[in-house]
């Protein structure tokens, strides 16, 4: 029923245990607000010291940093961490944003030269609990200060992580909207600083960390600072491609806020609510005079930059030139079971490959992760919600790739977990367990090292591709089985031929996949004797692909 605007369910349940207990009833295991920020404030506890850390301070030590972003429209904390190493620190720090961080005692962090930024971000669906689970086991595992992997990570990222973008929902029970019942997760096209301050908030920081975290020319390589705790040579390849002018930069800041969403392709809710002046918007990632008064000592605002002529745009900074690296979005998912991820979909089939080759790494570091159920589809892009009407276009995922055209753009749903039912062989689609999905978000940051190839204890050599070349190679192979597939005759599938998922293979594939990375890991084949693998390029045994064969 609708009890003053707000639906209530109701149900009887007969109480078996004695008077006076304690019974709680969720959908799936709960993580609060205020457990958030518990774990925050012991956080603070143990890293205190970082607030004193210097350019001096060895290098690899954990640089934490915990600031308040802003405020949710029910005044509760939207909390930003910053976590990486003390590698190419500055004096300066980062500047405040307009209308963003409003906390002006607590200093913005250390700037970092040489380092590209991963952002990661959960809860902006608030029932979602899962991806809380994911988010900790990745902050958890980024703040190992002996694990080599860790240590690796820290080198490489400046990892900016929101917690819970949407606080006010949390606290309500809401399973998908804020507080006033809006769907955060499809306001980032345009988001309101007013009524959408935590997306607003998080695609500002975004942007611009898209120009200002850009690894320039001769920075650097802290990769190939080995750790003592190293057990193999690291890659010393440099990854530094050039990257435009500090003008042409600027200028992209202007250009990166609406220049790829042009008015051809929003979506008609978006153009209801899209302010008129467009100019105001175009510079709200841009200090503002009055947030510059409040810079922290050593912070220097940058030289002005003349606007573009209209004759002349200014080119956009490349994917590979973008100082953000990965942005993921972490999402529970209430009737797909496994772990999956959202992907966008490329035209280039050497960015698609890139594109799917980090989900595919993921898969490679946890038994719990299905490729299979991963969709990379371009109708998943702007597919219409069947609840509102509201188009996936304004998601994160689609807006942040449409801002800044870069290609490791994602969200990561997974089931949410069952108190009762744990993931095993026989039934590899079960409900992920709480620890279950805490390893799924150890795997996402140590497939971020796989990327790099920089992971001091990679499990890809242990696969069938062995490195990854190879497995880039399989890849590029499948993408271009998947576009021959979708584009040329397709074989007639019979009435026993099962469905293909998103990915181009079977659903059976994608539901006995797990069992089949179970059987690896334990040194058994892992593929059906039906499945033949290429004679150039062989399938891994923790999942089997390949196109159709001829």
């Amino acid at each position: 029923q609708v009890v003053e605007t707000q639906f209530v369910l109701s149900f009887v349940h007969r109480f078996l245990e004695h008077r006076g207990a304690t019974t709680y009833f969720a959908f799936c295991y709960p993580f609060s607000y205020t457990e958030c920020q518990d774990m925050l404030a012991q956080l603070d506890g143990r890293f205190q010291d970082c607030r004193h850390m210097s350019p001096s301070s060895p290098l690899d030590s954990v640089y934490y940093h915990r600031e308040l972003l802003c405020h949710s429209l029910d005044k509760l904390r939207v909390d930003l961490l910053t976590v990486t190493s003390c590698h190419g620190m500055q004096e300066k720090r980062e500047l405040r944003l307009d209308k963003l961080f409003p906390d002006t005692s607590t200093p913005r962090p250390r700037r970092f030269t040489g380092k590209r930024v991963f952002f990661l971000s959960s809860r902006v669906h608030p029932g979602e609990t899962p991806s809380s689970f994911v988010f900790n086991g990745f902050l958890d595992f980024i703040l190992r200060e002996e694990d080599p992997r860790a240590q690796m990570l820290r080198r490489m990222f400046v990892f900016k992580l929101i917690p819970m973008l949407n606080p006010d929902g949390v606290v309500r029970g809401h399973y998908r909207t804020d507080s006033r019942g809006v769907n955060l997760n499809r306001q980032y096209l345009h988001p309101d600083p007013e009524l959408h301050p935590a997306v607003y908030g998080a695609k500002a920081v975004l942007l611009y960390h898209h120009v200002h975290s850009r690894v320039l020319p001769g920075s650097p390589d802290w990769r190939t600072f080995v750790s003592p705790l190293s057990t193999s040579s690291l890659s010393t390849k440099c990854p530094n491609p050039p990257v435009p002018d500090a003008e042409a930069a600027l200028s992209e800041l202007n250009k990166a806020n609406n220049a790829r969403n042009s008015p051809g392709a929003r979506s008609c809710l978006d153009q209801d609510t899209r302010p008129s002046d467009s100019a105001d918007r175009d510079a709200w990632i841009l200090p503002s005079s009055h947030a510059d008064e409040h810079c922290e000592e050593g912070a220097q605002r940058p030289p002005s930059a003349p606007l573009p002529e209209a004759t002349e745009p200014p080119e956009p900074i490349a994917p590979r030139d973008s100082g953000l690296a990965y942005y993921v979005d972490l999402h529970g998912h209430a009737s797909k079971r496994g772990c999956f991820m959202y992907g966008n979909s490329f035209s280039d089939e050497n960015d698609q490959v890139e594109n799917m080759l980090f989900p595919k790494l993921i898969s490679l570091n946890s038994p719990h992760f299905d490729f299979t159920g991963c969709n990379f589809s371009e109708k998943n892009m702007y597919a219409r919600d069947k609840r509102d009407g509201q188009s996936k276009e304004g998601s994160g995922r689609v807006a942040v790739y449409k801002a800044l055209g870069i290609i490791h753009s994602a969200p990561l749903p997974l089931c949410h977990p069952s108190p009762h039912t744990l993931l095993s062989p026989c039934a590899p689609r079960a409900p992920l367990s709480v620890a279950c999905a805490v390893q799924v978000g150890r795997a996402v940051a140590v497939a971020a090292l796989d990327m790099a190839e920089c992971n001091p204890w990679p499990r890809i050599v242990l696969s069938e591709h062995t490195c990854l070349g190879n497995l880039r190679a399989w890849m590029l192979k499948h993408v271009r089985g998947l576009r021959g597939a979708g584009g040329g005759p397709r074989r007639r599938e019979g009435v026993g031929t099962p469905p293909r998922s998103s990915t181009g293979l079977p659903t059976s594939a994608s539901d006995n996949s797990l069992a089949r990375a179970r059987s690896f890991s334990n040194g058994t084949s892992g593929s059906g004797g039906s499945q033949q693998d290429s004679p150039r390029i062989r399938a891994s045994p923790s999942f089997t692909f390949g196109s159709p064969r001829p």
